[in-house]
């Protein structure tokens, strides 16, 4: 209580101290004992859409910068819909860029194994990011470490690798339906919305691109399933008490039976109406689709689900949003996030870069107004710590520039926080465990090739079973198996087995 408090001073102290900024800059000549006589502009791409208020957002930030580093950035965004296009593009293209978000499911193994970034040694943490060096905890960094080097600036936030979901109450009753407990329950209410001509939602769920999410409900986190570097390929099936897992644990996801049967459950409900078949296409962001009352389902993290809900008991407390863990029974991950930001080897500012970094991760003001935004516009910051969103709606609490900063020392607890929310982070912290692979990164520098290949294969079949757009099941991951083995999944395949036993060695 008494960090929030603080935290809640010095945020609102903010706007006071910026009147000074200015003349601050120009005595400003170090940092840490680096020379930052010179101005700098650097250049940060992160990955997200946009709110409206990201200019006043950007600007309140740089005078903090401009004071504490004499440096600014120029914020650029990569749109969801185009960023697994355009991301590599841009890394290649050549581009003087200081910062980028990245995270495992942004491509950070990939780009890392490429050289697309520069490499943070413990120097030069120590030496540009002083206030890291103090907060970060130890046990963050270990998703980032790729043959023992790291390449990206990890979020210092933990969190739990566990699916929630979230529905339209008020449609639950309607149909007489009990409260969620299990996977069937929740088919259950996804046909009868389908069916329910008169319920103004377009799709019970309106699916977008893929059904990634679905799987990781249903077929992963569902069967206890765990993602080795949280990749989209290979699994183990976590079992209490086992601590002797070996590289012989490891499965192919798409050719194991919970795999399967997933795919035969998600044709079934395709078939009930339950999204559209031109989902695959579907530029509609759920979270859109949820909040505009086109989708009666949202899955997500449960602090996303608990942001959606609130905005839900806001704009249509009538539809009363309920979340729920379909899974309580099966393993809780817990584990820090692994968004954060890299270096690109194009970047003229390195240190600089890991300056700004330093102080958009631990300074308060900038955090937040990066995670929250500009104290007594976007938000109020309450006497006992906790803040409350205003009716501006520019800015939003997590904005995607704010995903690879993450700090939990620094993170307030919103008032009105939905309940649901609170109940299962509080039974997650007592029953969660520590992955066994926490710590492994698997180095796709020696197979990049055959890597690149698999993932375009996976793209072009996996998306359309994880939605019951495919007649013939076992004729399309037969034909997928061939094709993948093809791209040099075997090749794959014995990488992460040496690799993993000689982590497990270790």
């Amino acid at each position: 209580m008494k960090r929030t408090q603080k935290l809640a001073s010095m945020a609102l102290a903010g706007m006071m101290l910026l009147s000074a900024v200015p003349a601050m800059a120009e005595e400003a000549k170090e940092y840490n004992g680096n020379d930052i006589s010179e101005p700098v502009e650097l250049t940060l791409y992160y990955v997200g859409n946009e709110y409206g208020d990201e200019d006043m957002i950007f600007n309140y930030v740089n005078e903090i910068l401009q004071e504490k580093i004499n440096a600014t950035i120029n914020f650029k965004a990569l749109s969801m819909s185009d960023y697994a296009t355009n991301y590599s593009l841009l890394l290649a293209g050549g581009e003087d860029i200081d910062l980028i978000y990245t995270s495992a499911w942004c491509f950070y193994i990939d780009e890392a194994g490429k050289g697309a970034f520069v490499e943070i040694t413990d120097d030069m943490i120590s030496q540009y990011m002083p206030m890291t060096a103090e907060t970060q905890a130890e046990a963050s960094y270990t998703q980032g470490i790729i043959d023992g080097k790291l390449y990206y600036m990890p979020a210092c936030k933990i969190g739990y690798g566990h699916p929630t979901v979230l529905i339209r109450g008020d449609l639950r009753e309607k149909y007489g339906l009990e409260p969620l407990e299990t996977k069937e329950d929740l088919y259950e209410y996804l046909k009868a919305v389908a069916a329910d001509t008169e319920s103004g939602v377009a799709y019970a769920y309106n699916a977008s691109l893929d059904g990634k999410k679905l799987q990781d409900l249903i077929a992963t986190t569902g069967n206890s399933l765990i993602s080795v570097d949280n990749n989209n390929y290979f699994y183990y099936k976590y079992e209490e008490g086992k601590t002797d897992y070996t590289a012989d644990d490891i499965f192919f996801l798409y050719d194991s039976e919970e795999f399967r049967s997933f795919a035969e459950e998600m044709k079934d409900l395709s078939a009930a109406g339950a999204w559209s078949k031109s989902s695959i296409n579907n530029q509609t962001t759920v979270n859109d689709s949820f909040l505009n009352g086109t989708s009666a389902l949202f899955i997500e993290n449960l602090g996303t689900c608990g942001n959606i809900a609130n905005s839900v008991l806001q704009s249509n407390p009538d539809w009363k949003p309920e979340i729920y863990d379909l899974n309580l029974d099966e393993v809780s991950v817990a584990a820090y996030d692994n968004d954060g930001y890299a270096v690109p080897y194009t970047s003229k500012h390195v240190d600089r870069a890991l300056m700004a970094l330093d102080i958009l991760k631990n300074d308060p003001d900038a955090y937040v107004a990066m995670r929250y935004g500009i104290p007594d516009y976007h938000l109020t910051i309450n006497e006992d710590g906790t803040w409350t969103k205003t009716e501006n709606t520019g800015w939003s609490y997590g904005a995607a520039p704010s995903w690879g900063l993450k700090n939990t020392q620094l993170e307030m607890t919103q008032e009105g926080t939905f309940p649901t929310q609170i109940e299962l982070m509080d039974t997650w912290a007592e029953i969660s465990v520590d992955s066994p692979t926490v710590a492994f990164s698997f180095s796709t520098t020696d197979i990049a090739d055959a890597w690149a290949n698999l993932g375009e294969v996976y793209t072009q079949y996996i998306p359309l079973l994880q939605l019951g757009l495919v007649d013939d099941i076992d004729g399309w991951i037969s034909e997928f198996d061939s094709m993948a083995e093809a791209a040099g999944l075997d090749e794959v395949k014995a990488a992460i087995a040496d690799q993993l036993n000689a982590y497990f060695a270790e």
